[in-house]
């Protein structure tokens, strides 16, 4: 008897663990949030979460993807390295609609077209994908992120037979390219990353790649049938239905404008030129910080798991061997040797600059023409010229 009464107590307890947690209701609703970008340098292009609505069962509360804590053990070199961990987060709809809105974010709703049992497989997905062993995922910036979740989950309810039409995308264009329009504004951070990316970014893209962006799974979602021909989408609505005031145009000074920095840059180090002391400090000051922007490019490529920081031709005009040598001053052949060398290739980098197969910055130009000059043309100073 005591066995028998064991087995029941198992054939229960597995009964009950086979059974969603919550099964929603005929009137729930789940929908497809999208988010405006925002000021802040982690919300430039935009965000994504999944809301589901369902009154009967008190349910308003938005999946978010997008999640990652600042207080984990050594969170900047996990971030730096491609080693920090975003998690599926679960709040509250009135709370991420009130955070988003303060932040002057307005947002798209798009509601899903779903019947119960797709509208179940997807709550079903969800909640199996926020228990804590499976919560937490390695971020990567075009392949795996806050956009890219949702476009899999949701292909994941229809078995992989979803059917988006791409006719509306401007096909050719290269993940970096995709990058451009929420960058017109932060010329100075579009710099940064051209430089941090390597030539993975220049990849083509596949209609599915642009969804790694919020606002292309809006608008593929938004043209996306069923194997049964059936919308995606429903219904649209934005909130708030009336549009926030816009900010006035960015007109960024001199010092907004990378090309005019870099272009002044060459002209000082041009300059320098005509005195031996000025040109000594400026070229130790050069090479150190080309040397070290080098050893950052390096580093991106070969120390991290940034799968589109990886081969980056930069390094051709940066390179970090720059670091062992901006002090020398000796007429040594090994010296003599080495700058001819980095004269060389960064002379050749600007020959095959527009046919290279990464797309590098205009803004670097004129650093890499300087590079070629000063290597080429480099002056050995005597102790007497220095003083």
């Amino acid at each position: 008897m005591i066995r028998i009464f064991i087995s029941l107590l198992l054939l229960g307890a597995v009964s009950i663990q086979a059974q969603p947690a919550i099964v929603l209701t005929d009137s729930a609703r789940i929908s497809l949030m999208t988010v405006a970008p925002g000021d802040m340098l982690y919300s430039t292009f935009g965000h994504s979460a999944i809301r589901v609505y369902d009154a009967q069962n008190r349910l308003d509360r938005c999946y978010n993807y997008g999640t990652f804590q600042f207080d984990q053990p050594n969170f900047l070199l996990k971030f730096c390295r491609g080693r920090l961990l975003y998690f599926l987060n679960i709040e509250p709809y009135r709370a991420f609609e009130y955070g988003n809105l303060l932040d002057r974010r307005p947002m798209q709703e798009q509601f899903l077209d779903l019947d119960s049992t797709q509208r179940q497989r997807l709550f079903d997905l969800l909640q199996e994908n926020a228990l804590e062993e499976n919560k937490y995922y390695k971020y990567d910036f075009f392949y795996d992120n806050c956009a890219t979740r949702i476009r899999d989950i949701v292909q994941e309810t229809f078995f992989h037979q979803l059917d988006f039409d791409s006719t509306g995308l401007p096909l050719g264009t290269t993940m970096r390219q995709l990058l451009r329009p929420y960058l017109k504004e932060m010329p100075w951070t579009q710099f940064g990353i051209d430089l941090a990316l390597g030539y993975p970014a220049d990849r083509v893209a596949h209609a599915e790649d642009y969804m790694f962006l919020p606002d292309y799974v809006h608008d593929l979602f938004a043209t996306a049938h069923t194997w049964q021909r059936k919308p995606l989408i429903t219904i649209e609505r934005n909130i708030p239905e009336q549009p926030l005031p816009q900010r006035e145009a960015y007109q960024p000074d001199f010092f907004g404008q990378p090309l005019y920095v870099t272009s002044l840059i060459a002209l000082i180090g041009l300059l320098s030129m005509a005195n031996a002391r000025t040109e000594r400090i400026f070229d130790v000051l050069f090479w150190f910080i080309l040397g070290l922007a080098g050893l950052v490019i390096f580093l991106l490529w070969v120390a991290t798991d940034h799968s589109a920081t990886k081969y980056n031709w930069n390094i051709l005009w940066a390179l970090p061997t720059n670091l062992l040598f901006f002090w020398q001053n000796k007429r040594t052949e090994w010296v003599e040797n080495y700058f001819l060398g980095v004269g060389v290739i960064a002379l050749l980098t600007l020959i095959f600059w527009a046919f290279m197969p990464q797309e590098l910055p205009t803004a670097a130009l004129p650093i890499a023409g300087l590079v070629a000059i000063k290597a080429l043309f480099r002056r050995h100073w005597k102790k007497d010229d220095l003083e």
